[in-house]
């Protein structure tokens, strides 16, 4: 019922989003002509707009601003490593994610972009948890914990979650532990973009073993790289479990 009522505001609120947007589409289309970054302020802008109408507008903004922190990891890196990507694009309720114009050379450049992004969010959750600190702001300490747990969720090591992608370097038979984990959280709490998320899992793995000799390549690693990245991806689960523990006990 509740899932039901859920959708149901939502197809109503996105109505009146639609029809709004429409008569403002020629200045949305004369908006991106003068931004290549145009894209995400209108998708960025629309997401805020449909959060603060089911969550308030103070969270509406945070949570839009962890994402694009998220994103803009996956963003710069992809640049430094030398990958053509456009902004990030934001979806509302299912989060966000950046262009990519090319693919990957091999695995250590995917899970060089696919750290970015969980970095920057784990360093924006941080930042959350200062301010409360500080100031004893409640809502700080929210978006510290929705920011520890958006993280260590996206690192649970099933491609195509960014932890799948940083794990291929470790090894892509990791990808054989997320998926377990993933299904377990889809039987303890259903949702469809989880079902989605397993099927794709899944279906990696399944490309994987049918196209094993092909992509022996692409996953070839050299030990120090391998040893890295493992350090790397475990530290960070690690950070973030704790932050999310120590967050959680707090607003407890």
């Amino acid at each position: 019922m509740a899932i039901a009522a859920f959708v149901i505001a939502l197809l109503i609120k996105g109505k009146f989003l639609i029809v709004f947007l429409l008569s403002k589409l020629k200045f949305l289309f004369i908006f991106l002509k003068l931004s290549k970054f145009a894209t995400t302020a209108v998708s960025m802008l629309a997401t805020v707009w449909i959060y603060a109408v089911f969550y308030g507008a103070k969270f509406a903004l945070g949570f839009v601003a962890l994402l694009f922190v998220h994103e803009m990891g996956h963003y710069l890196t992809a640049k430094r490593v030398g990958l053509a990507v456009s902004g990030p694009v934001f979806i509302p309720f299912l989060g966000a994610l950046i262009g990519m114009k090319e693919t990957p050379k091999d695995a250590v450049m995917e899970a060089q972009v696919g750290y970015g992004g969980p970095l920057f969010g784990s360093l924006a959750a941080v930042l959350c948890l200062f301010l409360y600190w500080l100031t004893g702001y409640e809502l700080a300490l929210v978006l510290a914990y929705v920011g520890f747990l958006l993280n260590i969720f996206n690192l649970v090591p099933v491609h195509p979650l960014d932890g799948g992608r940083i794990v291929a370097a470790v090894s892509p038979y990791l990808w054989l532990v997320g998926l377990p984990i993933l299904i377990y959280l889809m039987i303890r709490s259903f949702n469809p973009i989880l079902l989605i998320i397993v099927f794709l899992g899944l279906f990696q793995v399944y490309n994987l073993w049918k196209k094993r000799h092909e992509l022996s390549v692409y996953y070839e690693v050299p030990l120090k790289e391998r040893v890295q990245f493992a350090i790397l991806y475990f530290g960070l689960v690690g950070s973030l479990g704790m932050g999310l523990s120590y967050t959680l006990e707090l607003l407890a």
